[in-house]
């Protein structure tokens, strides 16, 4: 009885690991060490955005301002949204803070990890590219 209970344990244990790797690779993906990394988006006021995948969402912010929005986990709405919502204080939103949410989920919010800015649309489609192969990796 004993050692069917040890190797019950033993095969959480190791499904465990094996899941929280998983998370800790995939998370991995992404880092845009090419991309200027900022703590904040001040002024914010979203002209328009457009989604990746479940974790990643493009924002305009006033004219000619691109940021990409890194979530802190997996919004399955995200890609469908038809209405997305970004939080923030005083028009200042900020990682770890502030959450996005869906216009179908508006309940359901999910913070932001990490915000890069976008120079110019050349980079944008070339984070595109990145985060798209993410999806042939899995």
């Amino acid at each position: 009885m004993i050692k069917r209970l040890i190797l019950i344990c033993s095969m959480l244990l190791l499904t465990a690991c094996t899941a929280s790797e998983s998370a800790q690779k995939k998370a991995a993906l992404y880092q845009f060490d090419e991309l200027v990394e900022v703590n904040s988006i001040d002024n914010f006021r979203m002209d328009g955005w457009r989604t990746m995948d479940n974790r990643t969402v493009f924002v305009d912010s006033r004219p000619r301002e691109t940021y990409l929005i890194v979530l802190n986990g997996v919004d399955s709405n995200l890609k469908f949204a038809q209405a997305l919502v970004v939080s923030s204080r005083m028009g200042k939103v900020t990682v770890g803070f502030d959450s996005v949410m869906t216009g179908s989920e508006p309940r359901s919010r999910t913070q932001i990890k990490k915000i890069y800015r976008i120079e110019s649309k050349e980079q944008e489609q070339q984070v595109r590219a990145k985060i798209e192969s993410f999806s042939e990796e899995d």
